[in-house]
């Protein structure tokens, strides 16, 4: 998922181990997605911000200018994207559901199979 951070610049969201722990710490609880109210999806969004932030090198924005981002990136809607970007990376770190970068990678691999096994037949 990727957010507008201003006109020229953009940020891809990564999913991490690190974006958990910073959640478990600024909450004080564990994630429980089964359970999340609107306050811990905000700072569960904010957490996986700042991960990605850190992973791409770039300088912290504290949670005031994390929500001008979120307004500038359509607000509610942008919230809703970031949940259901959120359960599906989820999905795809338990092995529940294929990484859509590694479609192409399974396709070239079936069609290779399916060639080997054309040509023994």
């Amino acid at each position: 998922m990727k957010l507008k951070l201003n006109e020229n610049d953009e940020l891809e969201l990564k999913y991490s181990f690190r974006s958990g722990i910073y959640f478990e710490t600024t909450s004080g609880h564990n994630l429980d997605l089964q359970n999340l109210s609107a306050n811990d999806l905000m700072i569960l969004f904010y957490c996986v911000f700042v991960a990605s932030l850190q992973k791409a090198k770039r300088p912290i924005i504290d949670m005031i200018d994390f929500m001008d981002i979120v307004d500038l990136n359509g607000g509610d809607k942008c919230i809703y994207d970031f949940g259901q970007w959120y359960i599906e990376q989820v999905k795809i770190q338990w092995g529940l559901e294929e990484d859509p970068d590694d479609k192409e990678q399974i396709d070239v691999k079936s069609k290779q199979s399916f060639s080997s096994k054309k040509k023994t037949v």
